[in-house]
């Protein structure tokens, strides 16, 4: 994000460099505006086409790879954009908070579904398994950035992996004193 100018900015956004100034009290506040809408897009797109009929791993597969192909579509801006706002409080990033608060109550829905069809355990809190899955992809996400050569099948299949260890559970049956 460094090399990018609020020049290179604001024509991606279809404004001119002064209502960068105007309008905008960093170039995080602009890439934000600008990139939270197509990620907001994604999570609407990918909300409404994901497939009912497949297992939960899969749904959940599809829904991150739609997000790494987005990403992987121009890496390095959506690298400092990633960057710039994860870490920022909430306040800072308005936009990004309210997708990812939306995203993590879809997320909640699917876990909460797949409760009612009997495949996740009763007693597993929805809102907290939604969060450890979107743990997992954010772990999976920093390693796609951080390793150009990683291509989408590559960190999806990552991820997938990581997250069937989460789903299926890394404890032997009758350890449990290794949970408290």
């Amino acid at each position: 994000m460094e090399e990018c100018t609020i020049r290179d900015i604001a024509r991606k956004a279809g404004v001119s460099p002064a209502s960068v100034v105007v309008h905008f009290k960093s170039k995080t506040a602009l890439l934000e505006e600008v990139l939270s809408g197509d990620i907001g897009k994604a999570v609407s797109e990918l909300s409404v086409s994901v497939p009912k009929s497949t297992g939960l791993l899969d749904r959940l597969m599809y829904l991150s790879k739609g997000f790494f192909s987005l990403y992987n579509e121009n890496r390095a801006l959506y690298r400092g954009f990633i960057r710039y706002t994860v870490f920022e409080p909430a306040s800072e990033t308005p936009l990004m908070s309210r997708i990812t608060e939306q995203y993590l109550r879809f997320l909640s829905g699917i876990i909460e579904e797949e409760k009612t069809r009997g495949v996740v355990r009763p007693e597993v809190d929805s809102t907290v398994a939604a969060a450890s899955v979107f743990s997992l992809y954010m772990g999976a996400l920093i390693t796609f950035f951080r390793e150009p050569e990683m291509t989408v099948e590559m960190v999806t299949d990552l991820l997938a992996s990581m997250t069937d260890c989460y789903l299926r559970g890394i404890i032997r049956s009758g350890q449990s004193e290794y949970c408290s």
